[in-house]
């Protein structure tokens, strides 16, 4: 594998993660991260089926893009999007009823999400199945690791303690908590803060990087 696939496959990877996080970046998917992101479970189990489809749906239809229309390949996509949505909810079902029935509405509203159909139907359409599945991983990723930060915080804020590998850990005392990070505006006032202060530092990054540029140009 070349030194420039192999920059390129970083450069993909990096992009989902951070240069175009899906919350952080890009805002989108929002609707069921404000609906699951009070407890670390269920943002765990919603993170991990979003990162499963988005590489499997990507993978399939970078198989099969060439061998299908291009008025085919939408309905195919929302179709295997739909196909994985329904083998995820089987599986998590068996696995964890509880987290079933706590997900709700929102797991098959999986199905319909403009995060994996966009990637699906823009990147996997255009490129190989190596980079298809890379590109798949990147934001299905980056949405994961969004979904337990902002559930982390909210978490943290509202009762000042929080729970991590069944050891209870109190941050500070529950007077001092902030309830209205329990609520689904809390969420999204996160969310914006934390959106906020991810593009004040890519921002400074780059131009940080621009002036590295033009000292070593000098």
């Amino acid at each position: 594998m070349g030194n420039d696939f192999k920059f390129e496959l970083k450069n993909i990877l990096n992009q989902g993660i951070i240069k175009r996080n899906p919350v952080f970046v890009l805002a989108i998917a929002l609707t069921p991260l404000l609906a699951v992101s009070d407890t670390l479970d269920k943002a765990i189990w919603l993170g991990m089926t979003v990162l499963f489809i988005m590489v499997l749906v990507n993978l399939v239809v970078s198989i099969f893009k060439s061998k299908l229309s291009e008025e085919f390949v939408t309905i195919f996509t929302i179709a295997f999007v739909a196909f994985f949505v329904t083998i995820a909810e089987m599986i998590i079902q068996v696995r964890n009823i509880a987290i079933y029935q706590e997900l709700g509405i929102y797991l098959p509203l999986t199905a319909v999400s403009g995060l994996i159909l966009q990637r699906a139907l823009t990147f996997s359409k255009q490129n190989n199945v190596i980079k298809s599945v890379i590109d798949g991983f990147s934001y299905g990723f980056g949405y994961l690791v969004a979904l337990v930060i902002v559930t982390i915080i909210r978490i943290v804020i509202s009762t000042g303690s929080i729970t991590l590998f069944n050891v209870p850990l109190r941050l500070f005392d529950n007077i001092y908590s902030f309830d209205l990070a329990n609520t689904a505006f809390g969420a999204l006032l996160i969310i914006g803060l934390i959106l906020g202060a991810f593009k004040t530092f890519q921002q400074r990054g780059d131009s940080e990087w621009l002036n590295l540029q033009r000292l070593h140009n000098l």
